[in-house]
C-alpha cells in the first residue's frame, strides 16, 4: 500500500522570498500590492500539482519572543524589520489558504521550523512521507530516508531543489544528523549567530566529516593548524550555543492531527471571487487544475482568449476612408508597426490601427506610400487627431518619416519601464501576458514557428494594436496608484520626440581623421605588444587572460593582489595596483587602453557612418534603473573622459560646415542633488557661495583653512564627495585612494562629523528603502531594491549602497531629462537653427551655426539652470569648438 504524503510549508519564509523575488509593482488596478501573495500562491500551486499530496499544512511564525530569544538576547538582532508592503499581504495569503481549505498552524514561543520539525517527525514515525517546503537551511537536519525530504527554495519563486540524505551530503558535505554541528561552526548571519572566524562552509564541512561532533572537534584541537586552533578555542562557548539554537524542537505540543490536514473539496466560486479581486487571472485555472477542481470545460491555463478581427486594406481610396474615420473620432487609437528588420532602423512594412479591442485595420507598405494615404495618416497622428497609443513610439516616429506624431498620448513601453525599471526588455508579448493574461500570438499561427508571413503577420500586428488599448488602461491605473503619472507626463513622454530628433540629426564624423587615428593606434599596439613580450622573454598572446596570468605569476613571479575562481586576477584594478612592481604591467595597461580605443571606436565607427557622413546613435530611454539615458551603435558613454586617448577620439566627432559644437554640462550635479536631499548646511553654503566644494570639504575634513588646502587633500575630498554620491563605503574609498580601510574609515568619519546631515540622510534612505522596498527621487521615480532582503550579506550591502545613491543618481537623471526637453522647446520657440545631436552622462552636445553661438549659449545656460528649484543653484559649464574634443 502506498504511503500517504504530507506537504509541510514554512509560510513566512516562502512568502518573504516571494516578496523580494517579484517586483512590488505587481499590483491590482486599484494599487493593492500582491507580489508576495502571487509568488506564494504560484509556488503552492506548482508544488501541489507536482507532488499530489494527500495532506497539506502551512506553519507560520508568531509575533513575540521564542525560547531562542531567551537563550540569546542578540538572536536575529541584526535582521531588518519586514517592509510594510510585505506585512500588508500576509492577511491576503491567509485568505488564499483559507479558501483552499489548507490548515494553518502557529504556536507561540517557538518558530514555524519547530512546528514543522515536530509534525515531520511524528508523520515519519507513523509511516507518512513528508516533503518540507522552505527557504530555511536548518530544515536540512530533518531529512530522513525514505520518509522526510526537503524541497528547498534556492531563489525566486520557481527555483527549488529536492534533497534526500544523499542530496544534503552532496550540498553540505555532512549528513542531516551532523547538520547542527556544521551550522554551529559556520554561523548564520541572517539570525545573528556568528560563526568561527576563518571557518567557512568548506572548512566546517571538513571538520564535521572528520570528527563528527563538536565535542570531538574540541577534543582534537591540537591536531588542527595553529590559527584554526586559536579561533576555535576563542569561539568555543559561542559555537556550542549556536548548536543549541540551531537544533529544531521535535516535541512542540500541538492541538491538530494529521486528519486535519486533508484537502477537501473547495468552493470554486469563492476561489474565483478571491482570485478575481487579486487579479490572478492566469493563476486561477492553474490552481484549480493543481488541486483537482478544474471544470470540465475550463479554458487552457496558459492564457485567456483574445479574438481580434483584422481587416487588411490594400486599396488607397479604402485606406484613406479608414484613416479618416479613425481620425474623426475622439477615442484613443492604437498603432502597431511591422518592420523589415530592426524597429526604427529599417523600412516600415505595415501599420495596424485599432480603436476597439475586437477589431483592427492593417495597411501594407505599398498602400502607405500613396500620397493621399500619407496625408490621411498625417491627419490621424497629428495634433488635431485622436490620442495615439504606441509601444516604443520613438521607433514609429522614425518609420513615419516627415509625419509628425504630435498626437502621441501613451507609450506603453515607457509606462511599463516606470512601473518596473529593472525588467529590461519590455516586449509587448511579455507585458500583455503579465498585465492582461493575453497571448498575443494568433491561435491560428503555425506551431513551432517564430516569424510569420503574409496574412499571419498582418493579423499579429492587428492583434497587438488592439491589445495596446487594454494594456494602456492597465498601465495607466498602475501608474496612478504609484503616483508616477506626473513623472511620465512631464519627463518621459515629452522626451520621446526630442530623442527621435537627435537620432535623426546624427553627428558628423571625420572619416579621414579616424583612418589616421586607427593606423596610429594600430602602430602603438604593435610597439606595446613587442615591449610586453620582451619583458616576458617569450612570445605569447597578450589578449589571452590565461597566457597573461601565466606570464605575470608563473614566469615573472609577481604577487597577485586578488584571486578569482580561475586564478589570480588580471583585471584593470588588479593590474593598476601592481603597476609599480614590474614595467610589463604598465605596458599591459597601456596596451589594453589603446587596443580598446582602436577596436571599439577607431575601427568600429566608420561602418556606422551613413550616406550623409553622420553617425546616428540610438538613445535609450528605458534601459537603466536610475533613469539615465544610455546609447548604442555606438555606445558613446564608454569613450574615456579622463585619458588623452579618449580626448583624441572625441576629435572625430565634428560640426558640419558653417557650424560649431556647443557642449553644456551640469557642474557637480550629483553633489548638488545630495546637498539638496540631505539639507546639509555645510554643503549648501559652499554651493551658495559658489566655492569649490572639494576645497571646502577638504578644509573641514582635514581641519585646515580653505586657503591652505593642498592638491593632495583636495583630491582626497573629491574622491570622498563623488564616492558618497555613488554609495561608496570605507573599503571602496580605501581602494580608490590606495590607503588602508581603517584610514579611509577615519576620513569618512571626519567627513560625516563635518557634514552630519549627509550621514543622517544616508541612514534614513536605507531605513525607508527597507521599509518600502524601493527608493524615490525628488520627482517620484521609483527603484525597487529586492537586494535589501537577501540572505547574502554582500548582496544586502550592495542593496544598502544602492538605497543611498539611487535617489541622488535618479534625481540627477530626472533633472537632465527635464533640461533636454526644455532646451529643445526653447530652441524651437526662438526659431533657432541649432539642434541637440548628442547626450552623454550629464552633457548635451549641440550643433550651432557660428552666427548663433552667443545667443544659444545664453539660451542653453538660462534654460538648464532654471529647470527646477533646488536648495542650491544649478550651474552649467559651456564650451564651443569645431569638434567635440575642442568644445569640451
Amino acid at each position: 500500500m502506498t504511503a500517504r504524503k504530507l506537504l509541510l510549508l514554512d509560510g513566512h519564509s516562502l512568502a518573504y522570498r516571494a516578496f523580494f523575488a517579484l517586483p512590488t509593482d505587481l499590483a491590482t488596478a486599484a494599487g493593492t500590492v500582491t507580489n508576495a501573495v502571487y509568488g506564494f500562491t504560484a509556488m503552492l500551486t506548482k508544488v501541489i500539482g507536482d507532488e499530489h499530496p494527500d495532506l497539506v499544512a502551512v506553519a507560520f511564525d508568531t509575533p513575540g519572543r521564542t525560547f531562542r530569544d531567551d537563550m540569546d538576547a542578540e538572536y536575529k538582532a541584526g535582521r531588518s524589520a519586514a517592509p510594510d508592503l510585505f506585512k500588508s499581504q500576509l492577511p491576503l495569503i491567509r485568505e488564499v489558504l483559507d479558501v483552499l481549505d489548507i490548515t494553518m498552524i502557529e504556536e507561540s514561543g517557538v518558530e514555524a521550523d519547530d512546528v514543522i520539525a515536530t509534525l515531520a517527525t511524528q508523520a515519519a514515525d507513523g509511516g507518512i512521507d513528508v516533503i518540507i517546503v522552505t527557504g530555511d537551511r536548518d530544515s536540512y537536519q530533518l531529512v530522513r530516508d525514505p520518509h522526510i525530504k526537503v524541497l528547498y527554495n534556492r531563489r525566486g519563486v520557481s527555483d527549488y531543489a529536492l534533497y534526500d540524505e544523499a542530496g544534503i551530503f552532496e550540498r553540505t558535505g555532512v549528513t542531516p544528523t551532523q547538520y547542527p554541528e556544521y551550522a554551529a561552526l559556520r554561523g548564520d548571519p541572517s539570525d545573528n549567530l556568528p560563526g568561527v572566524p576563518g571557518i567557512g562552509e568548506k572548512t566546517a564541512s571538513k571538520l564535521v566529516a572528520t570528527y563528527d561532533t563538536l565535542e570531538q572537534i574540541f577534543e582534537n584541537l591540537d591536531s588542527l593548524p595553529p590559527k584554526q586552533r586559536q579561533n576555535l578555542g576563542e569561539a568555543q562557548e559561542r559555537v556550542f550555543k549556536n548548536r543549541a539554537m540551531s537544533i529544531l524542537r521535535r516535541d512542540v505540543p500541538l492541538e491538530v492531527g494529521f486528519d486535519d490536514f486533508t484537502m477537501h473539496a473547495i468552493d470554486r466560486d469563492k476561489l474565483r471571487v478571491l482570485f478575481n479581486q487579486l487579479e490572478f487571472r492566469t493563476l486561477l485555472p492553474r490552481t484549480l487544475e493543481a488541486i483537482g477542481a478544474a471544470e470540465p470545460d475550463a479554458e487552457p491555463v496558459d492564457a485567456v482568449a483574445f479574438e481580434v478581427e483584422v481587416r487588411t486594406v490594400r486599396d488607397a481610396g479604402e485606406a484613406v476612408a479608414a484613416l479618416d474615420e479613425l481620425a474623426a473620432q475622439s477615442d484613443r487609437v492604437a498603432l502597431d508597426a511591422r518592420w523589415a528588420g530592426g524597429a526604427g532602423r529599417s523600412a516600415l512594412l505595415g501599420l495596424a490601427a485599432a480603436r476597439t479591442t475586437d477589431a483592427a485595420v492593417y495597411f501594407d507598405a505599398e498602400t502607405l506610400e500613396a500620397a493621399a494615404v500619407r496625408e490621411a495618416l498625417a491627419r490621424l497622428v497629428g495634433a488635431s487627431g485622436p490620442p495615439i497609443v504606441v509601444h516604443r513610439a520613438k521607433e514609429l516616429i522614425h518609420g513615419l518619416g516627415e509625419l509628425d506624431l504630435s498626437g502621441l498620448e501613451s507609450d506603453t513601453a515607457i509606462m511599463a519601464y516606470l512601473l518596473d525599471p529593472a525588467e529590461g526588455k519590455y516586449l509587448l508579448d511579455d507585458l500583455a501576458l503579465r498585465y492582461l493574461s493575453i497571448e498575443l500570438r494568433s491561435p491560428d499561427a503555425v506551431e513551432g514557428t517564430l516569424d510569420f508571413g503574409g496574412d499571419q503577420e498582418s493579423e499579429r500586428t492587428g492583434r497587438e494594436a488592439a491589445a495596446l488599448l487594454l494594456l494602456v488602461d492597465r498601465l495607466r491605473e498602475a501608474m496612478d496608484a504609484r503616483e508616477l503619472t506626473a513623472l511620465y507626463e512631464r519627463f518621459e513622454r515629452p522626451l520621446v520626440p526630442v530623442l527621435a530628433r537627435m537620432e535623426h540629426a546624427g553627428v558628423a564624423v571625420d572619416l579621414a581623421f579616424l583612418e589616421a587615428l586607427s593606423s596610429d593606434l594600430g602602430s602603438q599596439c604593435r610597439d606595446l605588444e613587442a615591449k610586453i613580450q620582451a619583458h616576458a622573454g617569450e612570445t605569447f598572446n597578450v589578449n589571452s587572460t590565461p597566457q597573461v596570468r601565466h606570464i605575470l605569476f608563473d614566469v615573472l613571479g609577481l604577487t597577485p593582489v586578488k584571486r578569482t575562481k580561475t586564478g589570480p586576477s588580471t583585471d584593470a584594478d588588479s593590474l593598476q595596483k601592481m603597476a609599480e612592481t614590474h614595467p610589463i604591467v604598465a605596458d599591459l595597461l597601456r596596451y589594453r587602453e589603446v587596443e580598446k580605443l582602436r577596436g571599439t571606436y577607431a575601427d568600429a565607427l566608420p561602418p556606422l557612418v551613413g550616406p550623409d557622413r553622420r553617425i546616428h546613435a540610438s538613445f535609450n530611454q528605458i534601459s537603466t534603473t536610475t533613469g539615465r539615458i544610455s546609447s548604442d551603435s555606438p555606445n558613446l558613454q564608454n569613450i574615456p573622459v579622463r585619458t588623452s586617448g579618449g580626448r583624441e577620439m572625441r576629435k572625430a566627432f565634428v560640426a558640419a560646415k558653417g557650424f560649431g559644437l556647443l557642449t553644456a554640462d551640469y557642474s557637480q550635479i550629483e553633489l548638488r542633488v545630495l546637498a539638496h536631499l540631505a539639507e546639509d548646511p555645510g554643503l549648501i553654503d559652499a554651493f551658495a557661495r559658489n566655492l569649490d566644494v572639494h576645497t571646502v570639504t577638504a578644509a573641514r575634513v582635514f581641519g585646515v583653512d580653505e586657503a591652505k588646502v593642498d592638491e593632495f587633500q583636495r583630491r582626497f575630498a573629491k574622491v570622498v564627495n563623488y564616492g558618497l554620491a555613488y554609495g561608496m563605503e570605507a573599503y571602496g574609498l580605501g581602494q580608490r585612494l590606495d590607503i588602508p580601510t581603517d584610514q579611509a574609515r577615519e576620513i569618512l568619519d571626519a567627513y560625516f562629523e563635518s557634514f552630519p546631515n549627509v550621514h543622517a540622510y544616508m541612514d534614513e534612505s536605507v531605513r525607508e528603502a527597507k521599509s518600502r522596498g524601493y527608493t524615490t527621487t525628488i520627482f517620484g521615480r521609483r527603484r525597487l531594491l529586492p537586494e535589501l532582503a537577501s540572505d547574502n550579506f554582500r548582496i544586502r550591502q550592495m542593496g544598502e549602497r544602492m538605497a543611498q545613491n539611487a535617489p541622488v543618481q535618479g534625481s540627477a537623471a530626472d533633472i537632465f531629462k527635464l533640461a533636454m526637453i526644455d532646451v529643445d522647446a526653447a530652441l524651437a520657440e526662438a526659431g533657432s537653427e541649432s539642434s541637440m545631436i548628442l547626450t552623454v552622462h550629464d552633457e548635451i552636445v549641440l550643433e550651432v551655426p557660428t552666427g548663433e553661438e552667443q545667443s544659444v549659449r545664453e539660451l542653453v545656460r538660462t534654460t538648464m539652470e532654471s529647470v527646477c528649484a533646488l536648495k542650491v543653484p544649478l550651474v552649467v559649464d559651456l564650451g564651443f569648438g569645431p569638434n567635440w574634443a575642442s568644445a569640451k
